[in-house]
């Protein structure tokens, strides 16, 4: 019963008493839209506690479905709750209509939308999206799935946003018509909710408006390995990747599209994969009417995402280690996320890998592979270790368990440590890098990612700042 079409603004004129379903930051920008047009709110939720009830009329736990649906013309869903939960199969049965936070927004949004979506790469990828877009577009926004709801802005006079899509938001929203969109990948994940990666596939498949001749979809080729359909052969769809027509090149680094070739060496952030960021990024601003000289002298002031494979500035360090580089990719949480991290290295690339956390349902063969490739060390902390460790036994490289993050870095301090000596000798030996790929959820430990990664940020400083 989730809308097939997005409403208009006389269709929700017609509805008076709404239902939020899931409070938390994107419920309550729905409730405080819909307040502001004088509609009567309900909460439904699991948390009470922390429930703004000069929003609400009536506040209520999730486990009363038959309470409350009492007098509701429409139910506005968070990303968050499950499609089978009990008030959303009485709200299907009771013929009410359902709509995504999402999709509330864009009844008002009157300017362009490129949409992002993916596994891996979304929240980079729709922040360097939005930085180059302000040459352009000065009043740019961006949003949604980044941390912004989009029906806190929604009825703004904005030219253009950019809006970051998870698989959830896709789902449970129709047609969005959005001017761009993109797919930038797509790997195992979120399968406790979809089920099947086809489902996860078709889910995210839903940013495309390919029935309109002007809307650009940029897509990752693998994406159609997992879809019931082959990549339908649209002039308006657009794969990205080697052989077609939109390509990175590395040493030096270049962004290839249809019609130019951009100079990404001074680009900010590191990776192969950032560069695949930075090619749909390109590519939706050019999609748009951008020029490659106004992209182009956006290109060297981005500074990346915290968490998000970020370098820890060599300043905040003691200068004997300043041919170490540390990276903060604490963001990473499932295989997919780190192995393209470390896409870029090889061999002769000095590398220490930190792994942890609680492990995603996802076969490690393919990272046992890159392991075997790269022969790097390996230092596991958290239940990843519990998890991984026969697996990581067989393979028969370095490989170290922690109980947390203070012992591994000890013990990382100790290695490199050593290794500076080594290098001392062979004063051409590469940079050594630390990079700090999690691979895994971090609740284990911590209380999100974030927590994670300042953790270890500060705890490099600790330890290698004097």
């Amino acid at each position: 019963m989730f809308s097939d079409s997005i409403p208009s603004p006389s269709d929700l004129q017609n509805l008076h008493s709404f239902l939020i379903l899931g409070g938390g930051s994107s419920g309550d920008s729905a409730a405080k839209l819909l307040h502001s047009l004088g509609k009567k709110l309900s909460l439904a939720d699991r948390n009470l506690e922390n429930a703004n009830r000069d929003l609400y009329t009536n506040v209520l736990s999730d486990n009363v479905p038959h309470e409350s649906l009492d007098g509701i013309d429409c139910l506005i869903k968070s990303p968050g709750i499950l499609p089978n939960h009990p008030i959303i199969e009485l709200a299907k049965k009771k013929q009410i209509p359902i709509l995504s936070e999402i999709c509330l927004g864009r009844i008002f949004f009157k300017g362009k939308i490129i949409g992002i979506t993916g596994t891996d790469g979304k929240s980079t990828t729709t922040a360097l999206t939005y930085h180059l877009l302000q040459k352009k577009f000065p009043n740019a926004r961006m949003g949604g799935n980044i941390g912004v709801p989009f029906t806190s802005f929604c009825r703004e006079d904005i030219e253009i946003v950019v809006l970051e899509l998870s698989s959830y938001q896709l789902e449970d929203s129709p047609n969005l018509k959005l001017t761009a969109s993109a797919i930038l990948n797509l790997a195992s994940d979120h399968l406790e909710r979809h089920k099947t990666m086809e489902n996860y596939a078709l889910a995210k498949w839903k940013i495309q408006n390919l029935e309109d001749n002007q809307h650009n979809c940029f897509v990752n080729p693998n994406f159609f390995t997992y879809t019931p359909f082959p990549k339908p052969n649209l002039d308006h769809l657009h794969l990205i990747g080697e052989g077609n027509s939109y390509f990175v090149s590395q040493n030096p680094n270049r962004i290839h599209t249809k019609s130019n070739l951009y100079d990404a060496e001074k680009f900010p952030l590191k990776g192969k994969h950032n560069l695949m960021n930075l090619c749909f990024a390109i590519a939706l601003c050019e999609s748009v009417g951008m020029k490659k000289e106004e992209i182009e002298s956006q290109l060297e002031t981005f500074q990346g995402l915290p968490h998000r494979f970020q370098s820890i500035p060599n300043e905040s360090l003691n200068p004997k280690y300043n041919q170490i580089r540390f990276i903060n990719d604490s963001k990473s949480t499932n295989l997919h996320s780190m192995l393209s991290g470390i896409s870029g290295f090889q061999k002769e690339n000095p590398l220490y890998l930190v792994l942890g956390g609680i492990p995603k349902v996802e076969p490690l063969e393919p990272f046992l592979r890159r392991w075997k490739e790269l022969e790097c060390p390996l230092y596991v902390f958290g239940k990843a270790k519990e998890v991984w460790k026969e697996e990581l036994n067989q393979v028969g490289l370095p490989v170290y368990y922690f109980e947390d993050l203070p012992s591994l870095l000890e013990r990382v301090k100790l290695d490199t440590i050593l290794w500076t000596k080594v290098r001392e000798n062979d004063p051409k030996t590469e940079t050594l890098t630390v990079i700090f790929s999690p691979a895994g959820a971090s609740f284990d430990l911590y209380k999100n990612f974030e927590e994670r990664g300042n953790h270890f940020v500060q705890l490099v400083q600790t330890n290698f700042g004097s």
